[in-house]
């Protein structure tokens, strides 16, 4: 059977990354659609547009034929399962500007959320991330080789094997220095403490900035492993784990049991 691969991400389609990831799997599938979000969608998690129709258009970049949509990075794989008859062997969400360490990241995360998307629609998925900030670090050689020869690895090991029992999504983090070390780690749970800041206008009218201070690593964790040690990070995702052990709430049904007797 042919194989068919998405390239998706949520920084838009003239991100450097995407042309990247674009290179890494061409070699590996018999058609590679490249369908992303017309415009930067950072931090739109698992959003749908549900609000106003969807609109698809064409472009061309190098050797690169793009479809871009007026939604999210979820809205992408909805649209491409539907525009392709629902025939897709892999997507493969990046290669984001910035990491995608930690839960608190990984939830809100575009990247994250088109590869758990996926997921949901019962199509492998992996998420490539990129810790440098400034995309033309993206250009240098020695980047693009590591990023290039580790995303192919990857995509083709579950192209081959499948996802591995319980995984449904693996999230690759590259260092801002290239390595060929890389360690399987599990989700920090915080990267960032998140602050709002207030200021005024010229018109002296107050508005709200949000960001985040990175909080210190902690051992063990993808944050550690990616910014301390300088390593790539591969992170299995299970969409099963949100449910956590039921027992743990006896306690309360036991009390609504009281309540209605």
């Amino acid at each position: 059977m042919p194989v068919r691969i998405l390239v998706t991400n949520d920084d838009g389609p003239f991100s450097p990354g995407l042309r990247l990831l674009y290179r890494a799997v061409k070699p590996l599938a018999d058609e590679v659609l490249v369908i992303v979000p017309e415009t930067p969608k950072s931090a739109s998690g698992l959003g749908l547009t549900l609000h106003k129709p969807l609109r698809v258009n064409e472009i061309i970049i190098d050797d690169m034929r793009v479809l871009i949509i007026n939604g999210t990075p979820s809205d992408v794989v909805y649209a491409t399962l539907s525009l392709y008859g629902g025939s897709l062997d892999l997507v493969a969400s990046g290669v984001n500007l910035g990491d995608n360490t930690s839960v608190q990241v990984a939830l809100a995360s575009g990247t994250i959320g088109a590869a758990l998307q996926a997921a949901l629609a019962g199509v492998p998925a992996v998420a490539f991330s990129y810790a440098g900030t400034d995309p033309a670090d993206m250009e240098r050689e020695d980047v693009v080789d590591m990023v290039v020869s580790f995303s192919r690895k990857v995509s083709g090991w579950v192209l081959r094997n499948g996802m591995p029992p319980g995984v449904d999504v693996i999230s690759v983090n590259f260092p801002r220095e290239p390595t060929k070390e890389a360690e399987v780690v599990p989700l920090a749970m915080r990267r960032f403490t998140n602050l709002l800041v207030k200021r005024e206008d010229p018109r002296g009218v107050p508005y709200y900035w949000l960001y985040g201070q990175p909080v210190d690593p902690e051992p063990g964790t993808d944050v550690y492993a990616l910014l301390v040690e300088g390593k790539i990070t591969i992170t299995p995702l299970s969409l099963r784990g949100l449910t956590a052990p039921l027992e743990e709430l006896r306690g309360l049904i036991d009390e609504l049991k009281e309540d209605r007797e």
